[in-house]
């Protein structure tokens, strides 16, 4: 749908010229000569964009501006004047003015800052949405389990998110840590219901599905004309998630040169644009995620040790399925009837030796495996009662994944090591997808990056 825009203008030869420029560019384009014609039409039928004369008669621009934020704050409010005014100009800005052009008007520059205003604008119903959603889904309800581990985590999760609110003072980051699938990010979003900004934004980012090469621009942000590809300005994901929640996930696998600067902006609550020469300042509830061991990393000289202790304050560490006794069986319920909801197989429930079997298996991918499992029987199970043979049909791994199969043993009789575990698992994997890193990867639960980490350290051994 085209965007709208107002142009309230008495000079009706420019406003006219704007008008035709704007229209030309796709826009759908209104034209008055008066604020109490504009206003008239703003409370009719809002217009995204107001393109508005600070001259105007019997009622100024600034005045006009103020009934239109009053009324309508979404609107986004660009000033036109023949008299730049300096003083004007950042009254304009503190009323809720995106930007002002000085006359007489650059049709490209005027196209340019039109569409920086409604870029911002639709930045800002997305991120409406975001946090309508979140509301909805309400996350807090959604860590489900009555272990023991699970319990505390539950209490540091409600702990934590009180900081703020009980001390006055923002919270020091965040590290939650904890295998590949074991929830880490429900954990972030948890805190993020729970805390006082619960109303603000909670961005995430994984820093291992993006290159190196884009991250930096992701957090940070970039100037026009900050590189060859930067045709307009791009607010980072700091700015981005300003009075609420940002979530970086994957913490582990950022470089080095990024984690210094990283560092600095959590020191300095403050970050630069790359191409910009003025910091910006935010914020924020860091939170940090990581399913890899940071010491051990640290100790391999890929890791900054200042940054690790900087994210470390408050760690919530989350217990692997295996260590939460009865959870599986709970968890499997809860996303049984989720995904017969989500798919319309309304009525469908575990057996008892599917429970049984869901209880005696180690869940090597947690419950990342868990859910996707089910899904898979869900979707592939006729009937209203979910038998083990669903869960051997529905895996892709049949050999490594089956529910059925418990953690092997060791000559000795004892169980092997979770290292040796993990890496038959990954092996499996490669084999069944005949040697596809990415496909093997998305089986087994983690990253490109942590697979091919993970496949060198077996290539040492």
């Amino acid at each position: 749908m085209a965007r709208s825009i107002l142009v309230v203008d008495d000079e009706n030869v420019l406003a006219r010229a704007m008008a035709d420029y704007l229209t030309r560019h796709g826009y759908v384009v209104n034209v008055e000569g008066s604020g109490e014609q504009a206003l008239r039409v703003v409370e009719e039928e809002p217009p995204d964009l107001v393109l508005l004369d600070y001259r105007l008669p019997r009622m100024d621009g600034l005045q006009v501006l103020r009934k239109i934020k009053d009324s309508h704050p979404e609107i986004e409010v660009i000033m036109l004047t023949a008299h730049g005014s300096v003083e004007k100009a950042v009254e304009a800005m503190k009323l809720g003015a995106f930007d002002y052009l000085s006359k007489p008007i650059d049709l490209e520059e005027l196209r340019l800052v039109v569409k920086k205003a409604l870029e911002s604008l639709r930045r800002s119903h997305e991120l409406d949405y975001l946090r309508s959603r979140a509301d909805k889904e309400n996350p807090s309800h959604e860590i489900v389990g009555g272990s023991e581990p699970m319990r505390k985590v539950q209490a540091l999760i409600e702990r934590i998110a009180s900081i703020e609110a009980t001390s006055g003072r923002e919270a020091p980051a965040i590290l939650i840590t904890g295998e590949t699938g074991t929830g880490k990010e429900l954990v972030a979003r948890a805190i993020h219901a729970l805390s006082r900004r619960s109303a603000g934004p909670f961005v995430e980012i994984n820093c291992a599905a993006i290159p190196q090469t884009l991250l930096e621009a992701e957090l940070f942000g970039y100037e026009k004309g900050a590189f060859t590809d930067a045709k307009t300005a791009k607010i980072g994901l700091f700015e981005a998630a300003d009075t609420g929640t940002l979530f970086l996930d994957e913490i582990g696998t950022m470089d080095l040169g990024l984690q210094a600067k990283l560092l600095k902006a959590i020191e300095e609550k403050a970050v630069r644009r790359l191409g910009s020469i003025r910091s910006r300042r935010f914020d924020i509830m860091l939170i940090a995620a990581t399913n890899q061991p940071l010491e051990r990393a640290i100790q391999e000289r890929v890791f900054r040790e200042d940054l690790y202790y900087r994210l470390k304050v408050l760690t919530v560490d989350l217990p692997p399925l295996r260590e939460r006794g009865g959870d599986a069986v709970l968890l499997a319920e809860h996303f049984v009837g989720l995904h017969a909801r989500r798919y319309n197989h309304g009525g469908q429930e575990l057996s008892a030796a599917a429970k049984q079997a869901i209880a005696d298996y180690y869940w090597p991918g947690n419950v990342r495996e868990l859910s996707n499992v089910l899904e898979r029987a869900v979707i592939l199970q006729h009937g209203s009662e979910l038998r083990p043979s669903a869960f051997l049909a529905a895996s892709p791994v049949k050999t490594a994944r089956a529910p059925q199969r418990r953690a092997p043993a060791a000559a000795s009789g004892s169980r092997t090591t979770l290292d040796e575990v993990e890496k038959q698992h990954i092996l499996a994997a490669l084999e069944e997808h005949k040697g596809n890193y990415s496909r093997a990867a998305r089986a087994v639960g983690i990253s490109l990056t942590t697979l091919k980490r993970k496949l060198k350290k077996y290539q040492g051994e």
